[in-house]
């Protein structure tokens, strides 16, 4: 079908007004020279700094362009897993992928992105060196995160927690369906469930990833927050995996 989508492009948001122009109107150059029908599709956490309304404005920029809303967030509460799950079940693309806001990832890892796809592999994540970038406290936390990740649950994944990972749509809607958490740890979660299912997960390396700390939501202390309350989720995949949490898909309601 000559308009179908190839790819649909996740980028989940919160208060992002300070540099959602920014990152459309790179993703939108990038796009004209990418040979790929894509679809973007804005997820935001009801922003109350006007996030859905400026991307709403960009809808000319893009062939497909769809702004989302995830719906109140709970006061301090971290809903990303809920947002990227909302748009990777709703997005129309042979493949579906998701990206943070800040371009931390360059957008020239959509070439190896494409081929994934032309090698028709299941799921595929980008990882990144974390002694190089990271610096400080956030080094030593997620260099001791990754450690337990690895030893716990997903050995052989050396960064489960950089934001771009893509998948085939059935794929997609295999491991997404059962995904339960939708704070820091759901990356953890999505890749334990892929592992389950006898998905193999395609590594590419970033080694020019950059730590993004304008708006950034795990910078400095924030990093420490973040691991404390990761711990439980990763203790809490653990056990699903242990007791057969994962072998059956939620329904939309279970999901919501």
């Amino acid at each position: 079908m000559k308009d179908s989508i190839d790819l649909s492009i996740i980028i989940p948001t919160l208060n992002e007004s300070k540099r959602i122009v920014k990152t459309l109107e790179e993703l939108s150059k990038f796009l004209k020279k990418f040979p790929l029908n894509v679809e973007i599709v804005i997820v935001d956490a009801h922003s109350p700094d006007g996030t859905a309304e400026i991307a709403k404005s960009f809808s000319k920029n893009f062939n497909n362009l769809v702004v989302l809303d995830a719906g109140p967030r709970p006061k301090g509460k971290f809903i990303k897993g809920k947002q990227v799950r909302d748009g990777m079940l709703k997005a129309k693309g042979r493949y579906v992928m998701f990206m943070d806001a800040d371009l931390a990832t360059p957008l020239k890892y959509l070439e190896d992105v494409r081929s994934i796809m032309k090698e028709n592999s299941s799921v595929g994540i980008c990882v990144r060196n974390l002694q190089s970038s990271h610096k400080g406290i956030r080094k030593i936390v997620s260099g001791l995160g990754n450690f337990l990740v690895q030893l716990l649950i997903l050995p052989g994944i050396s960064d489960t927690q950089c934001g771009f990972k893509v998948f085939e749509r059935s794929a997609a809607e295999n491991i997404f369906t059962r995904q339960t958490i939708v704070s820091w740890g759901f990356d953890m979660e999505i890749l334990a469930i892929a592992r389950k299912l006898g998905y193999q997960i395609d590594q590419i390396k970033v080694p020019d990833w950059q730590d993004v700390e304008e708006g950034s939501k795990i910078g400095g202390t924030s990093a420490v927050r973040a691991a404390l309350q990761t711990f439980p989720d990763l203790m809490n995949i653990k056990w699903g995996l242990m007791t057969g949490r994962y072998k059956k898909a939620k329904t939309s309601h279970e999901n919501q």
